[in-house]
């Protein structure tokens, strides 16, 4: 039986460890809206930006620039800069970063509600790579929740 080939989600080749500014969207398990409404998050919604601004707590070279909660996606822009300074372990890639906090979040919410399933598989990621891209990017996720409104 042949099955469908799988898009890579990531590019293939590019090394996700490496300095720059990174836009990603993480969707919720079958598009639910778990984390309340446009400009209301619910307790799940907390959590989900909570857990987002802690990132920087857990690795000394990765920030959280610009970002929006919305009832079944997140949208940030994760910046992953290399340090000067010599490591004893290697730099987190993307993945390892998204997938930490995908971790966390469902960690918390299952303290709530243990049988729910929270994620979507993956994640999806642009590169940025010029100050234009990073200014449209900015206006998307700053305008995401009014465009979410008129939408609905």
């Amino acid at each position: 039986m042949d099955f469908p080939k799988r898009k890579l989600p990531r590019l293939s080749g590019y090394d996700y460890s490496r300095s720059n500014y990174y836009f990603v969207t993480i969707c919720t398990d079958e598009k639910k809206d778990l984390f309340g409404e446009i400009g209301k998050l619910n307790c799940f919604g907390k959590i989900a930006e909570q857990k987002l601004l802690e990132i920087e707590q857990h690795y000394e070279n990765v920030f959280v620039d610009k970002y929006v909660i919305m009832p079944n996606h997140i949208h940030a822009i994760i910046i992953l800069k290399k340090l000067k300074t010599e490591r004893s372990r290697p730099f987190p890639t993307l993945s390892e970063v998204v997938g930490l906090y995908k971790s966390g979040v469902t960690k918390e919410i299952h303290k709530i509600e243990s049988e729910l399933k929270i994620w979507q598989k993956s994640f999806n990621d642009v590169i940025i790579r010029n100050e234009k891209a990073y200014n449209e990017i900015c206006k998307y996720i700053y305008d995401n929740p009014l465009k979410a409104v008129i939408d609905y």
